[in-house]
């Protein structure tokens, strides 16, 4: 997932998140110590830090603490990288972005969990895309624990309806643009890093392709290069912005909150700003799955964060950390997580809980676009070449190089990894 930076919230939640056991009972004589990192939910953390009582209160023979990972998901990793490289053993559970499994899997880092959450039990409870994202020739590493997916935000008071194709989009951006030239038609993530590869993925799988083909990084494909194509033409046509191509998720979400947009493609954050009181466009917004070159819902990028244990865990942690696990990925931590913090749940079955479709409406009308979410490349290479992918892709869209061109080096810096 890609998160936002709040220096304060984090700073609120690194405070909350000591090494007490922050309230519940007193842990039973040689209980299994248990370290969780995780990272920051946003919001008041008294919700979560109750929740986690309770499976003390539930565990006694479990001496849990918790630390907070850092905001940003690549400093995130690399964290992580440096700490189980060097065979770091002082964290137990931890939250890992849902494109980091395959490769930490491969490393020897995480514990292979399909005997205490096997893969067709996943595959039954848990929307496709995020049991796809954790699962590695048929093994599970890594529990879904809440996600994202990619987003068209629209304004309900410029257009009559969200647009089903790319070309109706154009139609509808460039009337709204007519009617008012101060406005921008569609703002996206261009930025080189993380953001652009899900923009242009989306795109792909928007004009009929796939990302992986036969477990490999398949980008060099007709189309990937129409995807690639059309994302091009947005900024050089004026459909979009050319500062799309220094811009995140952030940066378009508070050009469009302003009023300056008629589309958005974001995650679901974003509904809680713009809908929020003193927001310019309060209840003036709608969302709608992207649109695809044929009119069929257009698949967003999967976002989110995964549970998963590290390898290098005697057995009695092992079991600990796995009930751990199985406690922060239940139904019941799904609906408090949707309720609380406005995490989008992996688990199909929360969306029709009826807490979650009387509190949180917004999230039980995600259930389509959910389900539909697609995770990037699902391979162990996928972190190692994304940086370069990223380099390429941005060439494309700012104009440097052809998006055929772009796309062929990409996939031989792809191919290369996959073949050392």
């Amino acid at each position: 997932m890609l998160v936002r930076v709040r220096a304060a919230c984090s700073l609120l939640l690194v405070a909350a998140s000591s090494c007490s056991r922050s309230g519940g009972e007193a842990p039973a004589p040689g209980a299994v110590p248990l370290v969780l990192k995780h990272q920051p939910l946003w919001g008041d953390p008294a919700p979560f830090h109750a929740f986690l009582d309770r499976f003390r209160r539930e565990n006694p023979d479990v001496l849990l603490r918790t630390e907070t990972l850092p905001n940003a998901s690549d400093a995130a990793r690399e964290m992580f990288v440096t700490a189980l490289e060097g065979g770091a053993d002082d964290f137990d559970v931890f939250a890992i972005d849902v494109v980091w499994a395959p490769e930490f899997a491969r490393a020897g880092w995480l514990a292979d969990l399909s005997d205490a959450f096997p893969p067709a039990r996943l595959a039954d409870e848990f929307l496709p895309g995020s049991a796809e994202a954790v699962t590695l020739d048929g093994r599970v590493y890594a529990v879904p624990w809440f996600l994202d997916v990619g987003l068209l935000y629209y304004r309900t008071d410029l257009v009559p309806r969200a647009p089903r194709t790319y070309a109706e989009l154009r139609q509808l951006a460039r009337e709204a643009m007519a009617r008012d030239p101060r406005l921008s038609g569609f703002l996206w993530q261009g930025r080189q890093y993380e953001g652009l590869n899900c923009n242009v993925f989306e795109a792909v799988w928007g004009h009929g392709g796939e990302v992986l083909r036969d477990g490999r990084i398949a980008l060099d494909t007709p189309e990937a290069r129409e995807g690639l194509r059309w994302l091009r033409e947005a900024i050089s046509t004026g459909l979009s912005p050319r500062s799309v191509i220094s811009s995140g998720e952030e940066e378009t979400r508070r050009a469009f909150q302003d009023g300056r947009a008629v589309f958005l493609r974001n995650w679901p954050y974003v509904w809680a700003e713009v809908q929020a009181e003193g927001s310019p466009v309060r209840g003036k917004v709608g969302f709608a799955p992207l649109p695809s070159a044929s009119g069929a819902p257009g698949p967003g990028a999967l976002g989110g964060w995964q549970l998963a244990v590290s390898a290098r865990l005697p057995a009695a942690r092992r079991r600990a950390a796995e009930r751990l696990v199985a406690f922060l990925t239940s139904h019941e931590a799904a609906v408090e997580l949707a309720l609380r913090y406005s995490r989008i749940p992996a688990r199909r079955a929360v969306y029709d809980d009826p807490r979650v479709r009387r509190e949180a409406a917004f999230i039980a009308a995600l259930l389509p676009v959910a389900r539909a979410a697609r995770p990037r490349p699902v391979s162990p290479y996928y972190a190692l070449a994304s940086d370069a992918i990223q380099g390429e892709l941005s060439a494309a869209v700012v104009g440097l190089r052809a998006p055929a061109e772009a796309l062929a080096r990409a996939q031989r810096i792809a191919d290369h990894l996959e073949e050392r």
